[in-house]
Formats: structure tokens, C-alpha cells, sequence
């Protein structure tokens, strides 16, 4: 081989790729604002029609019922309030959707019970284990007693509340039958009645602490209402191939006090009141304070509170009013008849107006009937045996085919998935490659996300070189049936280098993807 003088070069060739790797053929449009990040996203706005949030909305139910007599709770109705449908807000997380009124059309089959699912009964109470029940006895008398909650095979029912910014989907538990309002625990809604909270915790009256009105507390003790949850989710979910189709999301447990610095005082009564209540309550506080404002529920969480991410949780007060509850009234998809069920989020403490207010109930959101309304959350009452009604998020890599109708609910799919890998130089474009298969499906707008976008994404039907390194860019096609995975290696653009370089063997000819390199060794 006779020696030259080269220069560093790089070759471009016309190289198939010997992957499946996939173009789309329709415009991205819709699919490309910064609202849809998910399938899941995608598929609930080409299914609803997204309305306009309706000054002081929040002050009527979604059946446009408003309070008039405040000391009587006397309604009257407002027929240009009926707020039925799908509304968009945003989290902390960007944009999101949720639905209102009493929509037939978000209903999720998700899950199964792999075996017969008991609960655990103690008077008017439900648990999830033996042991959590044996706690609660108290005297001789009580016996916890064996309940069948659902049976190997059942499949489980879920209602969507809203769609998260991070594109992932808020589910809320509907049992294991998708048209069940019937008494507990028969083909109930709920997975447990409990107390929301313990009576004493090291020695401390939970009803005399502010700080119990928690999901956790300062101590990592979990709630009662925590253990239940998790404990369901575990032996339910956790244990399967579910669980990897279920996203750590945050849920807020509004623990902030109102900063105001003013203290409702009625009767010789203080009411301590959380920012939640300040939020949604007006009505109420109207009722001891005679001032109001509108109701303005919120789903980004104030930084002075506990704001975890959970696999598991319940829901909040605030995703109540936005499915058209209202102190203290409603009409929506969230209502049990004759039944209730807690909330993650605290109202107020009460206690005597003296110099040293000893509190004597942590009262939290619940909805109970078609009301919301608030009970102690401290098992020191007989009435605050509430139920329990898990909350999910499906992540949002996860698709979903269907209507969302009790008849053809949403379902989580399998999508076909096919791969492919391509290299490109840091700075330069490149066409999505063309399909050479028949069977893979261009007839769907295909939805693309990229891993780390400070490397490579799409935009405009190219594969952009962004910066050296690696990253995935994935597609799911709008019908969720069809999956992509394009492997992006971006090289360092190198610089033209007058460096002498002496081919002294066989030149290597490495392939990637539509670019190939041809390498020499550098002489020393």
C-alpha cells in the first residue's frame, strides 16, 4: 500500500438501516404543541371537546347550584353554571386537563385481582390486615371479623380526575364493577373504612397537634389513612407487572396555615384555619367571618408543605372543586350515594378562644353523599369512619385505547414496538429514515419525545444533532397501537486538522446508522 497525506474527512453514505426505524407521513400540528405529552393526553383532547372555565366557576357546583342563604344553606341555580366536561388548568408540572360534572365518559379498566382480597371488619370499620384491625380493639367485646372484598379474577375499575403536566394520568379507584354505587362492602368503591389518623402517637393527643393533620408526620409515622393505601397498593398492584405501568407522582397534602395572621373566632370557638379552607371554603368562613371571596382551587403545592411523590395516595380537596363539588353541595362522577370517603387535605382545627387555645379536633376534607364537607380526622369520634378510595397515576410512556365509557372503558395496551438506531454529527439534521417494512403503520400521527432533548430531538420531521453524546427519541403513534425507539448517537463535529495522517494498514470503515467514518491511525 503506498503511503499519502490525508486529511481528516468524513464520508457521507446512503446506508439502509438494517433496523425498523419509522418517518411520519402527516402533519405534526396538534401533536407538537408543548400541552400533549403523552399519548394518554393526546387520546382524552381528540375524545373531548376542551371548555372555557367560566368566571367564578368555582363558586357553583358543576350542576350550577350556588349557595343563597348562607344560614340556611339554601341553593338556587344558574343554569349558565352547569360546567359538565373536560377544563384545562396546569400543575407544577405544566398544563393539564381535568373533568367536571357528571361526565360518562372516563372510565379506566386497570389491573385485576390475581387472588380472593380480604378486608378486615371491626364494628363500623374496614382494614386491611388483621393486625391493623387488632390495634383498633379496645374492650373485650370487639372481634375483627373476615370480609371478602373482591374475588381472583375481578377486574379493577378506575375514574379519571385529570391528566398531570408531566403527561402521566391521575386515576381515582372505582371497584371492581364499572356501574357499582352500592352499600360497602359489596362491590364497593372503597378498599377500607378507617380513621384518618391515630388517637395518640408517643404519648401526644393527635387532636391537640396541628401537625397531624398529615399524611405522614414530623416523625415519619405514617397516617392510618397512609397505611391503608399502601398497604392495598402492595398486595394489589405492587407486587405485579402493574406497578411498572404506575408513576411516582407528587401528591400535596396542603399542611400551610393561612398567613394572614387572623384567627376566626364564633361562639367563644376558634377556628385555626388552613390555606385549603382559605381556598375553598368561602361559603363556610362567609358563615363566621362575613367576608368572602371566590373559591380558587389550586394543583401546584405551596412550598411550606408536604408534597410527596408517591406510587399511591388519595385525593385532594382541591380536585373535589374541580370536579364540581362545593362547600357544601355537589353533583359529579366522584359522588358515592350514602357513603363517604377522606381527602389528603386538612380544613381547619377548632378550638376554645382562650390564651392557650388547647385544640380539640383536626377536621380535613371529605366528601360525603354529594357533600363537602369536613370530619375530625382522629379516631377520639365515632363518625370519622371514613372510606378510603386510592388514587393512581398510569405513567406516561403508558398507552390507552377505547371510548372511556362504562361500555368501552379506557384500557391500557401493549403497543407494537419497533427500533431502530441512527448517528449523526453534533450540529447536523437528518431526515427521518424511511420504513422499508409493510407492516409497520404510517397512517397515524405519530407523537415524539426524546430522553434528553439537550442531545438530539425531532422537529420538523428531522433528527436534530444537538450535542455529543447519547439518548433515545421515542414515538407512540395518536392511536396507541404502535410504539418507535430511535437510538441517537451524536458525535463531536470535528475540526478540518492540517495533522499529517499516513495510512500504514487496511483502512476501517465503520457504519452508523446514515453516516459512516472512515478512521486512520494517527503516526506519532
Amino acid at each position: 500500500m503506498s503511503l499519502g497525506i490525508l486529511s481528516l474527512g468524513v464520508v457521507l453514505l446512503n446506508n439502509a438501516l438494517q433496523t425498523k426505524i419509522i418517518t411520519n407521513t402527516v402533519d405534526y400540528l396538534e401533536y407538537q404543541t408543548p400541552n400533549v405529552k403523552s399519548q394518554m393526553v393526546s387520546k382524552i383532547l381528540t375524545d373531548n371537546t376542551v371548555k372555557e372555565t367560566l368566571p367564578h366557576m368555582f363558586n357553583y357546583t358543576s350542576n350550577g347550584n350556588i349557595i343563597e342563604d348562607l344560614e340556611y344553606y339554601d341553593m338556587r341555580n344558574d343554569p349558565e353554571y352547569i360546567t359538565n366536561g373536560l377544563y384545562q388548568s396546569e400543575d407544577e408540572d405544566g398544563v393539564i386537563y381535568y373533568y367536571r360534572g357528571n361526565v360518562d365518559n372516563n372510565y379506566v379498566q386497570f389491573g385485576e385481582y390475581e387472588e380472593d382480597y380480604y378486608v378486615y371488619r371491626m364494628n363500623n370499620s374496614y382494614y386491611q390486615t388483621l393486625e391493623i384491625c387488632e390495634e383498633q380493639i379496645y374492650n373485650e367485646s370487639q372481634k375483627c371479623v373476615k370480609t371478602k372484598l373482591a374475588s381472583a379474577g375481578d377486574k379493577i375499575y378506575w375514574r379519571i380526575i385529570r391528566t398531570n403536566g408531566d403527561g402521566s394520568l391521575r386515576l381515582i379507584y372505582d371497584g371492581t364493577n364499572n356501574d357499582s354505587n352500592m352499600y360497602w362492602p359489596f362491590n364497593s368503591r372503597l378498599i377500607s373504612k378507617s380513621h384518618y389518623n391515630n388517637m395518640f402517637i408517643d404519648g401526644e393527643d393527635d387532636s391537640k397537634n396541628p401537625k397531624y393533620m398529615g399524611y405522614t408526620y414530623d416523625n415519619g409515622i405514617a397516617s392510618k389513612a397512609k397505611e391503608e393505601v399502601d398497604t392495598w397498593y402492595n398486595n394489589v398492584l405492587g407486587k405485579s407487572t402493574y406497578d411498572k405501568k404506575i408513576a411516582l407522582t407528587k401528591f400535596c397534602n396542603d399542611m400551610s396555615q393561612d398567613t394572614s395572621g387572623t384567627d376566626y373566632v364564633q361562639d367563644n370557638t376558634k377556628y385555626t384555619v388552613s390555606k385549603s379552607l382559605d381556598r375553598l371554603g368561602q361559603s363556610f368562613l362567609k358563615s363566621i367571618s362575613q367576608t368572602t371571596k371566590d373559591n380558587t382551587p389550586s394543583l401546584i403545592c405551596a412550598s411550606t408543605t408536604e408534597n410527596y411523590n408517591l406510587k399511591a395516595g388519595l385525593i385532594t380537596a382541591d380536585e373535589l372543586v374541580m370536579a364540581g363539588n362545593n362547600l357544601f353541595e355537589g353533583d359529579n362522577y366522584l359522588i358515592i350515594e350514602n357513603d363517604s370517603f377522606w381527602t389528603m387535605t386538612p380544613a381547619y382545627l377548632i378550638g376554645k378562644d382562650n390564651e392557650e387555645v388547647v385544640y380539640t379536633e383536626n377536621d380535613l376534607f371529605l366528601l360525603t353523599g354529594n357533600q363537602l364537607t369536613f370530619l375530625p380526622g382522629n379516631n377520639g369520634y365515632n363518625d370519622s369512619f371514613v372510606g378510603i378510595r386510592p388514587v393512581i397515576s398510569l405513567s406516561k410512556d403508558v398507552t390507552i385505547t377505547g371510548t372511556g365509557t362504562k361500555e368501552n372503558p379506557y384500557k391500557v395496551t401493549d403497543p407494537n414496538k419497533y427500533e431502530g438506531m441512527i448517528t449523526i454529527e453534533e450540529g447536523n439534521n437528518s431526515d427521518i429514515p424511511p420504513a422499508f417494512k409493510e407492516d409497520v403503520p404510517l397512517d397515524k400521527e405519530i407523537i415524539w419525545t426524546s430522553d434528553d432533548e439537550t442531545i438530539s430531538k425531532i422537529e420538523n420531521n428531522k433528527i436534530l444533532g444537538l450535542k455529543e453524546g447519547q439518548t433515545i427519541i421515542r414515538g407512540i403513534s395518536s392511536d396507541g397501537l404502535s410504539s418507535y425507539e430511535i437510538k441517537v448517537t451524536v458525535l463531536k463535529n470535528p475540526e478540518t486538522i492540517s495533522t499529517i495522517y499516513i495510512a500504514t494498514g487496511i483502512t476501517i470503515i465503520l457504519i452508523l446508522g446514515t453516516i459512516t467514518y472512515v478512521i486512520y491511525q494517527k503516526i506519532k
